[in-house]
Formats: C-alpha cells, structure tokens, sequence
C-alpha cells in the first residue's frame, strides 16, 4: 500500500510517522533523510548532491527520482510512506508512472498554529526527534541524549516564505486527489495520538 503525506510545515508528519512505526511495516521515503544518507556514503551521486547544495542548488528531480527508486529496490514492505514528496504536480506525475497510489492523508492545519508550533520547535542534532520547548526542560533529548536546538530556518521570516511556497505548489495537489477519491483530510489540531487512531482506521478500512 502506497501513502503520501501532505500538510504544511508543523502539521505533524513526523510525528505522525513515529506513532505508526508501532501499527505497520512501512519503508519511508523521507527526501531530506535520503538525500542527506545519500551524502554520507560518499559516492559519486552522493558527491553530486553534497555540491548542489552546498552551491545552494536545488537537487534535479531526476535525481531525486534515482534515490526514491533506489530506496524501494532495496526495502520490500508492505506498506510506503512519502514525506515530503511529491511537492508538485510536475513531481506527482513522475510518482504515479512509478506506483499505484493508494491513499494521500492531508493534515490541515492554520497557519497561525504552525507558526506558533515551528517557533517554538526543537530538533535533536543527533536523532532528528523533534519536541516543543514548552514540553522539555533542558536541552537533552529524551529520545538518545543528543542536543536540542532551534532549526536555523525556523524563523518567522524563513517560515513564510516555506508557506508560500506550499500554497502556491503543493495546495493545487489537494484537488488532484480529491478528484481520484483517494485524500483522507484529518484535523491537524488533534492531539498526536487522536491522529495516528483516525489514520490506522482508514488504512485498515482501506485494507479491507
């Protein structure tokens, strides 16, 4: 079964993947965690994507596209998540001449919620787990013990223009899929679990 996740930044999806892990098998096809694997490993691909953005160059959608499928080649699951792509129509199409897609779940969210939730967000530099700094009291991840600091880019000016850009290229896929019966729209206000519960009955509703 193939998932896309859509929602703007703070809606949750990260969370939301985290609280899957418990429910189903599923490989996840996160672009940022791909391209930044990809750099580790120091191959010629690797190298391509480290100069790109270290250039401050957008990685070429055939590349990106090179990773997915990578990926998929070498963890058989049952189920795949995307997070983080497609970002566009122009990315939609070249997902769906690799796979059947069977549900997009679209987290709704304010704007002025993810403002307030990406303003006050701390990511761990060791394991990516991501808290707010009203539910921590130190700068230790509970998760592995690493270090919590704000993301560079979560600022008020950074993050607007993150929201135009979903507007403006994302937001058009919402109707793409409403118009295949395939989107799932959940309340992003939700608490965590409430969200993960309203998922796994649609996953499992769609299974049977």
């Amino acid at each position: 079964m193939n998932i896309v996740l859509i929602g703007i930044q703070g809606s949750g999806k990260g969370t939301l993947v985290e609280n899957l892990k418990s429910n189903l098998d599923f490989t996840l096809i996160s672009i940022g965690e791909l391209l930044r694997n990809e750099t580790k490993t120091g191959s010629k691909l690797g190298q391509h994507i480290k100069e790109l953005q270290t250039n401050g160059v957008l990685v070429e959608l055939d590349t990106v596209l090179e990773l997915i499928n990578k990926n998929l080649k070498q963890n058989k699951k049952p189920y795949v998540i995307f997070d983080g792509f497609p970002r566009n129509n122009a990315q939609a199409d070249e997902l769906d001449k690799m796979l059947k897609l069977d549900l997009v779940i679209l987290l709704n969210l304010t704007k002025e919620t993810a403002i307030n939730r990406l303003l006050n967000r701390l990511t761990c530099t060791n394991c990516g787990s991501v808290f707010s700094k009203n539910q921590v009291k130190t700068n230790v991840c509970a998760n592995c013990g690493g270090k919590l600091m704000f993301r560079f880019d979560d600022n008020l000016e950074s993050i607007t223009k993150r929201f135009e850009q979903f507007y403006t290229e994302t937001h058009p896929l919402i109707e793409r899929y409403k118009k295949r019966n395939i989107l799932f729209e959940v309340d992003a206000e939700k608490t965590p679990n409430e969200i993960a519960e309203l998922v796994m009955r649609k996953i499992n509703e769609h299974n049977n």
